[in-house]
């Protein structure tokens, strides 16, 4: 009997045994491919992603393929063959692909039933979350340049089965011998405080450069199946135990290896170049209980808590006051800053070096609050800063970093100088001029020119385009002109007005997302994007750019209402509502007042409301926001930059006009209140006006100066007959650039 069952098993066995032997030639392996062509693609090594596929399909010979291009869009899918390792087909697909716009990682779909999915991308998604099914296919991701973000690329791979190869780090054959064994790759660990143990002992520090910090440097545990990454600071924590070993690598840097003792709390590393003589430097301290606590701009502040760089003097640290100026007050004082020309002109400071070829590479100053004009590049172009009174100074706060630039705009890009005077109370103007209400008089002029609306483009970019009459060829050229146009955001917005003019809104979208790609961290230029994306109604795209920025800078109460009221446009009332309801009672983590907006919340909330039904959940919301408010003309403006100055003229079919302005020559206190809160809006409320037809133009002050890279847009939203079931809605986004000396940009019928 058991002779009987032997054979039978061997009858059956042996032949499976053969089959998995030549699964890999007769079964043909399904794989699909997600192929990022979004802009910043652009950069990568394609010839290391070729020789990844190369080596692939070596392993493969037999493959079904199934190539899926995705940008902001799916651009192309398509099913191919590859047999006996023969890829060629697919090769001429990937040689074609233009790389343009941004990526929406959305659109990666997971629910496949093939058995491998390569995942070719930088990690740098700017639309729409990745989201793994449940059942998803094996998820191999690869990069081939220096600005990726690591801990997607490795987190999708890790938490799908599958495998994270940097083809600027690994070795491809290496790489596919661990995909076909399915080997198992390091867990890395990212310690929040929400998952922070307090059994655990934790080691932290900076990783630098020769002249930086270096963000995804990898560092392991030795012998260890985990580790972590630096963030974008060059930051990184890790749990530990003494005796472990950290590994400290990055591409063209020699590694660091350092053992962890009881004592270590903080490990800083300074890695070298591979070519370099010099060893890795290393300095290990025991962290202080008590925390780092200091001044900036007059407010006490935790320093380990704010997330960005802060270096501070008082007034005892600046020396002999009487005989020195501030320039010469700053100069040796801190670390990383230095002065062009002589020391005694602060106008001339630069932080970290030259930032810009052609723009000014100076920081902002600003005191007491108001920012300061700002040095030009040449040396002949210095701000002159001797107003400023030495003996007044109490402290002088510089601040570096992302996060601590982004209130202040673009402007922030090279770094802020705080200076805080005892006499910031005494500058304040006492008569400002107070936001119109229904209650103030209006004082009328006389318009001399023309009642005409202009709102089209002065713009060279689309005059070009407009030379091709087909779409095809215009978006040719304007791909011709990108790699000259980088910089400049006005490009990207007009050549994307142009594709939505002529009915082509794909081209239109992925024409301006490149905004998204180019300046990831500019908070200004992603308002802009946002204006535009409003303008055009495409409502979930421009939630997604507001959800950026408040993650970017989450202490910009604007960015919250302006999230808001792109819910209620984009029909997602409940998802509004709900966010209202925290802003409306102040219940918004990083924001401490939303004083500024109180106008504008309550006349959103309220008009959210009057459109409800019975399926919206609106409980637990104050009474006083479900009152009707009705007005002939509500016009509501946003600024894309702080401290962004303009006048706004209403002009009535009988030519007599008033002006509204925000300059600082007119509202100096109001921007200086803007700057602290975090707001760039205002609306203006009229009731009881003269029936007619009336239009709006539009001006900026002689001193206003264009800048391609850092432009200035204002997004005006007129509503006629406001709260009533006939109100009507006019969007309009005016770059400040393109404005004359007079812009009538829109009329309305009162």
């Amino acid at each position: 009997m058991k002779k009987i069952i032997v054979l039978l098993v061997a009858f059956f066995c042996i032949p499976l045994l053969f089959a998995n032997n030549d699964l890999q030639s007769n079964n043909p392996q399904s794989t699909i491919i997600y192929w990022d062509a979004s802009s910043s693609q652009k950069e990568k090594d394609i010839h290391k992603e070729f020789d990844f596929l190369d080596a692939y399909f070596k392993t493969y010979p037999n493959s079904k393929v199934k190539l899926v291009v995705f940008n902001i869009r799916i651009i192309s899918e398509e099913s191919i063959e590859v047999t006996s390792a023969n890829w060629d087909l697919l090769k001429q697909k990937l040689e074609q692909v233009v790389y343009d716009g941004a990526s929406d990682f959305s659109l990666v779909n997971t629910e496949l039933k093939e058995e491998m999915l390569l995942f070719f991308t930088d990690g740098n998604g700017n639309f729409g979350n990745f989201k793994a099914s449940l059942y998803s296919p094996r998820i191999i991701t690869i990069s081939s340049k220096t600005a990726i973000d690591k801990k997607f690329l490795h987190k999708t791979a890790f938490y799908n089965r599958g495998y994270y190869v940097d083809l600027l780090e690994s070795d491809i054959s290496s790489a596919i011998q661990a995909i076909k064994e399915k080997t198992m790759m390091p867990r890395l660990e990212f310690v929040t405080k929400k998952n922070k143990d307090a059994n655990k002992k934790y080691v932290e520090g900076i990783v630098t450069g020769e002249t930086d910090v270096l963000p995804n440097v990898n560092i392991f545990v030795k012998d260890k199946n985990k580790g972590t990454i630096t963030d974008q600071f060059g930051k990184y924590k890790i749990a530990v135990e003494p005796g472990d070993v950290l590994v400290f690598s990055k591409v063209n840097m020699k590694k660091a290896v350092i053992d962890v003792t009881e004592e270590d709390d903080i490990i800083q590393v300074k890695l070298t170049k591979a070519i370099n003589e010099l060893d890795p430097a290393i300095v290990k301290a025991k962290k202080s209980n008590k925390p780092n606590r200091g001044t900036i701009a007059g407010i006490d502040v935790n320093l380990d808590a704010i997330g960005y760089a802060v270096q501070s003097i008082d007034a005892e640290q600046m020396g002999n006051l009487t005989k020195l100026d501030i320039g010469e007050s700053m100069a040796g004082k801190f670390a990383g800053v230095s002065m062009t020309g002589h020391n005694d002109n602060p106008g001339r400071i630069l932080i970290r070096g030259w930032h810009s070829i052609t723009l000014s590479s100076h920081p902002l100053f600003i005191v007491d609050g108001i920012p300061m004009p700002r040095s030009g590049r040449d040396l002949g172009q210095g701000a002159d800063y001797s107003f400023i009174d030495n003996n007044t100074v109490e402290d002088i706060t510089i601040l570096k970093g992302i996060s601590a630039t982004n209130r202040y705009g673009s402007e922030g890009r090279n770094g802020v100088i705080l200076v805080t005077t005892n006499a910031a109370g005494d500058k304040l103007l006492a008569n400002d001029e107070k936001t119109l209400d229904k209650e103030l008089k209006i004082k009328y002029k006389v318009f001399e020119s023309a009642l005409q609306v202009d709102n089209k483009q002065n713009s060279n970019f689309i005059t070009m385009l407009k030379k091709y009459p087909d779409a095809q060829e215009a978006y040719s050229y304007y791909l011709s002109r990108f790699k000259f146009n980088k910089d400049n955001v006005s490009f990207f917005v007009e050549c994307s007005d142009y594709f939505f003019q002529i009915n082509e809104p794909e081209l239109g979208i992925q024409t301006i997302s490149n905004l998204a790609e180019l300046f990831p961290e500019n908070t200004s230029v992603l308002k802009i994007l946002a204006f535009n994306l409003e303008k055009h109604q495409i409502y979930d795209k421009a939630q997604e750019i507001y959800r950026r920025i408040i993650t970017i800078a989450p202490s910009i109460s604007q960015t919250y209402l302006d999230l808001a009221n792109t819910y209620f446009a984009g029909h997602k009332y409940q998802k509004s509502v709900d966010l209202f309801k925290r802003i409306s009672s102040n219940r918004v983590k990083k924001i401490e007042t939303f004083d500024g907006l109180e106008s504008q919340i309550t006349h959103d909330f309220k008009n959210l409301l009057a459109n409800r039904n019975q399926t919206w959940k609106v409980k637990k919301i104050d009474p006083y926001y479900f009152s009707a408010i009705t007005y002939d003309l509500r016009v509501v403006t946003e600024w894309s930059h702080p401290q962004t100055e303009f006048k706004l003229q209403y002009i009535n079919s009988k030519k007599q006009y008033f002006t509204l302005s925000h300059t600082k020559e007119d509202n100096k206190k109001k921007l200086q209140d803007e700057l602290k809160e975090g707001y760039t809006s205002d609306e203006y409320v009229l009731s009881d006006i003269e029936p007619g037809e009336w239009f709006l133009n539009i001006m900026v002050p002689d001193t206003y100066v264009p800048d391609i890279k850092d432009p200035k847009f204002i997004k005006v939203k007129v509503f006629t007959k406001y709260g009533s079931p006939d109100q009507k809605l006019q969007i309009h986004v005016i770059n400040l650039d393109r404005v004359t000396k007079n812009n009538i940009f829109t009329s309305f019928r009162i």
